[in-house]
This record gives structure tokens, C-alpha cells and sequence, in this order.
């Protein structure tokens, strides 16, 4: 059975947050903050815990394009990335196999496209070569029109000079982010989700670095109750978020270390384009036109396999309008998208009506200064993200990236262990996610081995006390009541949008869940004893949420 990570939990870890002293506090719960604080749990010897201020994974870690990938368009300037992220993609897909699978990308050429098919093919290749994966990832290249669309679905002919094929991996990023907590968790890790970093408290003596204990003030944002949590190292893992802290940091310059232009990432699910058979579904990459028609530059966007049958195209780089946690898609991010995909899937019709759902992120881009002035003993990594350490002694990590997070909390757990005085022994690498379980011959339960790993046999026994459990929530989705039941139970989901958003994607589906938000809140309250006033304001809240990110389209 595996190990409760629930409610309760949670009750129980800000209790030995409030009275036990800790080795080290990570803030922030997104792939980054999982990824430091599953090392730390591995590695033993090191008491740690880790707070996020809302969901684990509700910030941008739940808002990319779902993909482990290498940066294809990094190889002209940063080979080195490339190479790491291939190396990080094998390990996920060999740790976490149900949760990171191979996904074959078609890039396709259209006249005017501002690269030759040749020199994408060269590149393809070596990409491909980067990979161990074998000869089932060889890349290819295909010219003639009609057996591409034999592979791809109608894709757009006018002008077709040809595709590449390479591959990545697809992967629901919410639910990577879970699995690693949950990993942290299973090994002694206390973790929370919905507790606020609000201040450092004190500033310990800065000539007795290894005997520091720091005290920061934190609050429990479901009942509004604040506390101090006392440790001797801090790690802000915060993404986007950094500055918050840094803005806090006893020894802050008032130089920003992040930047938001071109930071902001949206996209648009739209039903299936292409291939309506997921099991044998590509994912395209386009160059744009329509920068290029305004005399600017062609960029690439993703047109990929989502969830319930449907497509996920994206992403913009723009500049928010907004604050970093009320960011949206705007209107003209969702025309853009919308264009981009009708050019090629012109017998699909495209618009507003059509897009599912919208969901945005904001990329955590290290601002030039912080290249040029790193903190006291601060350390550059490498060209995609940075660890660093302020005077007062707090780290710092930023940048990074849904592929590499796992080596960055790697590089992160070195520098700790060693300021710790604490043996290193980094089992990241080989050690699978409770989540990475082998197959099994019920073809009936293979969904929920897939998405659940361990917890199907949690499932199970739900079901097997109470029947009733196997129903569905309704006859159009394939989730069960006893999955709901798990998320609580097992996966910490404290709010009907934890549930219906980031732990099923039902919010991904049509409608979003806002019809049987009233049923699903009904649920949850009987299970976890909420009032009717709880009830009804979990419903308001996720249908006020769900309006207020479609309020562009």
C-alpha cells in the first residue's frame, strides 16, 4: 500500500515545521524544488523540508509544453545544454517510464520557412545521436506529401517541401512534479503545499557560517495562521518567483536577478489535430509567419499530442501585463495560435469557440546583470541556469528547466552536502519514482498504472471496500470515484482545482469540469469532512477560475 500523503499529512508536517530544527528549508514546490528536495531525502543524513505557496506544481511547473526534450534549437549555440538534456531525458524516461514516454516530432518545412531542409536534417541527426535510445528514435526525413500525411493527418500541402522526425518525450508536467514529492516524502522529507514564505526573521551571525541558524516567518494559507520555521540553510526555489525572496534577503542590492521580457509562455488545447489514434500520434513543430509577414522572425511553436484526446499548441513569448500569479492568455496570444494551427490544418475550423482551454507560464530568464556580478561565493553552472548564494546565506537557484531539473538539484545537493559536512551519495539518477511501475496483464487497469504508477494499488483497495468507488465521476471521462478519493488521500489535492486542473486534466477537457464541479465538491466534502459553506465556495472559487483565464477568448 503505498504511503498516505494527504490533508492530514500536511497538518501533521507544519507541526514538525513549527517546533523542529531543520538542515534545510527549500521554498518553493515546482519541478526545481521537487527535484532539491527528493536528492536531499535520497541522500540521507540531511533533515529537510520543503513549503510551496499554493499547489505543488501551480505555477509554471504546470504550464509547460509538456515535453522532456533537449532544446533542438539550442544546438547552434549551446551544444553543451543539448547534451545535458539528452543525458536528463534518458534518466527520466528510465526512472519514471510511466510518466515520461517517447514522442516522435515532425518538423515541418514549408517554402519560405527561413531553414533548408537539408541542414535540418544534418542536425536532426546528431540530435538523434545524442540519444542511447537506439535505432527506434532514428531520424528520418520525408518529402513526399502524401505519405506525410499519411503519418501526420491533413496537414496543409500547398507549399510542403518536406519533414524531419526527431524525438523527445511527452510528459504531464504537474504530475512529475507530484511524483518526485512524493519520492522526497516516501524517504523522511516533510512537504507542504499552501504555506506562504513571508520574511527572514533574523539574520544570524555572518563569521559563524556552519553554526547559522536562520528563522523565516511562513503562513499556512488555508487557515491563515502564521509561523516561524527555523533552519540552518535556506534554498529559494522559487522560478519566476525569485526576486520575491531576494527582495526579503537581509543582504538585497536592489538589482532584480530575473527578467520578464519574452518571459511569458501560452498555450491553447484545442480537439485533437491530426491523428485521432493518440497511440500512433506525432507532434509537429512549425516555423511561424506571422512574425515574418510584419518583417520580423520566424520562430518555432509545437502543435502536440494532450491529454483526452486532445492538442496542445504553443508556446508565445511575450512580456506579462500582469503580477507573475495572475498571468493569462491574451487575446492576441490566442489569435496568434489559433492562426499558426489553421495554416496547418486548414480543413479543421479554428477559433475561439473551438480552444478548449488556455493555460500560461512565465519562464524564469536570468537577467544579464546576474551574469556579470554573482553573489559572494557564487558558482555559474552553466548557460541555462545558476546557482548562487547571497551574503546573508541563502542559495539561490535560477533558470532551468522542466528537462534538467534533475541534474540542477544535483548540483544544488553537492554544494549542500559539503557546507552540511554530510556524506554525498546522489541516487537520483537510478533510483525510480513511486510512480515507475512495470506493466501489468489487466488491460482494464493499465490507464491507471499509467497515470497512478503505485497508487493503482491504493485504487484497488478503496474499490474492493466500497463499490461504489469504481464508478465513473460521469459516463463522458474515464476517471472513478476512487481516484478522487486518491488524489486527496494520497496526493495531497487540497482545493476542487488541485483536483480538477493539475491532478486529472478534467479542467483540460470540454466544458473543464465547471458542470460537475457541484457533484465532484459534494464528494470531496463527504470524504473530508467540509461543510456545506466549504462546498460551495469550492465550487465559486473553480468556477470563477476557469472564467477568469477564458475571459480572452
Amino acid at each position: 500500500m503505498p504511503i498516505e500523503f494527504s490533508p492530514r499529512t500536511r497538518s501533521e508536517n507544519i507541526e514538525t515545521l513549527k517546533t523542529e530544527l531543520l538542515d534545510v528549508l527549500v521554498v518553493g514546490g515546482g519541478i526545481v524544488g521537487a527535484g532539491v528536495i527528493r536528492d536531499l531525502a535520497l541522500n540521507g543524513g540531511i533533515k529537510s523540508a520543503l513549503i510551496e505557496q499554493g499547489d505543488f506544481a501551480s505555477g509554471t511547473s504546470s504550464a509547460t509544453s509538456q515535453l522532456v526534450h533537449g532544446g533542438f534549437r539550442y544546438l547552434k549555440h549551446d551544444r553543451e545544454l543539448v547534451k545535458m538534456s539528452r543525458k536528463e531525458r534518458e534518466i527520466l524516461q528510465r526512472i519514471a517510464p510511466n510518466l515520461v514516454k517517447p514522442l516522435p516530432l515532425a518538423i515541418l518545412f514549408y517554402k519560405g520557412d527561413p531553414y533548408p531542409l537539408v541542414g535540418i536534417q544534418a542536425a536532426a541527426y546528431y540530435y538523434n545521436y545524442l540519444s542511447k535510445a537506439g535505432k527506434a528514435e532514428k531520424s528520418k526525413v520525408l518529402r513526399d506529401s502524401q505519405k506525410i500525411q499519411h503519418l501526420l493527418g491533413p496537414v496543409a500541402t500547398d507549399t510542403l517541401k518536406g519533414c524531419v522526425v526527431i524525438w523527445d518525450s511527452t510528459t504531464d508536467d504537474a504530475r512529475l512534479t507530484l511524483a518526485t514529492l512524493k519520492d522526497a516524502h516516501r524517504h523522511g522529507a516533510v512537504i507542504t503545499n499552501y504555506v506562504r514564505f513571508l520574511d527572514f526573521v533574523n539574520q544570524p551571525d555572518t563569521m559563524d557560517r556552519e553554526n547559522r541558524v536562520y528563522k523565516i516567518t511562513a503562513e499556512d494559507v488555508i487557515s491563515g495562521q502564521r509561523f516561524e520555521i527555523s533552519t540552518r540553510k535556506i534554498v529559494s526555489a522559487t522560478g519566476p518567483w525569485s526576486d520575491h525572496v531576494w527582495r526579503k534577503d537581509p543582504s538585497y542590492d536592489g538589482m532584480p536577478r530575473l527578467v520578464t521580457k519574452n518571459a511569458q509562455g501560452t498555450h491553447i488545447v484545442l480537439p485533437r489535430c491530426g491523428k485521432a489514434d493518440a497511440s500512433g500520434a506525432y507532434g509537429l513543430v512549425i516555423s511561424t509567419q506571422s512574425e515574418m509577414r510584419q518583417g520580423g522572425k520566424s520562430r518555432g511553436i509545437f502543435i502536440l499530442p494532450g491529454p483526452h484526446n486532445t492538442s496542445i499548441v504553443g508556446t508565445t513569448e511575450t512580456t506579462p501585463e500582469e503580477d507573475l500569479s495572475s498571468v493569462r492568455a491574451s487575446t492576441d496570444e490566442v489569435a496568434y495560435l489559433l492562426s499558426e494551427t489553421q495554416r496547418i490544418f486548414p480543413e479543421q475550423t479554428l477559433n475561439n469557440d473551438t480552444v478548449i482551454a488556455t493555460y500560461t507560464g512565465t519562464r524564469p530568464l536570468i537577467a544579464d546583470n546576474q551574469l556579470q556580478r554573482g553573489f559572494e561565493n557564487g558558482d555559474f553552472v552553466s548557460r541555462d541556469h545558476l546557482i548562487t548564494e547571497s551574503p546573508s546565506g541563502t542559495m539561490y537557484l535560477y533558470g532551468g528547466k522542466l528537462t534538467t531539473h534533475r541534474q540542477m538539484a544535483e548540483e544544488t545537493v553537492d554544494l549542500l552536502t559539503a557546507f552540511l559536512n554530510v556524506p554525498r551519495d546522489c541516487k537520483t539518477a537510478d533510483r525510480p519514482l513511486p510512480n515507475a511501475v512495470g506493466e501489468v496483464s489487466n488491460i482494464d487497469a493499465e490507464r491507471l498504472v499509467k497515470r497512478y504508477g503505485e497508487g493503482y494499488s491504493a485504487i484497488q483497495t478503496f474499490i474492493a471496500e466500497d463499490a461504489t468507488l469504481a464508478e465513473p465521476v460521469v459516463s463522458s471521462l474515464p476517471f472513478t470515484k476512487a481516484e478522487l478519493l486518491y488524489a486527496s488521500w494520497g496526493e495531497m489535492a487540497i482545493t476542487l482545482e488541485d483536483l480538477l486542473w493539475r491532478r486529472t486534466r478534467i479542467g483540460w477537457t470540454p466544458g473543464q469540469g465547471v458542470d460537475i464541479a457541484p457533484q465532484v465538491a459534494r464528494f470531496l466534502g463527504e470524504k473530508n469532512d467540509w461543510s456545506d459553506t466549504r462546498i460551495a465556495a469550492e465550487v465559486k472559487a473553480y468556477s470563477e477560475r476557469i472564467a477568469w483565464l477564458n475571459f480572452n477568448l
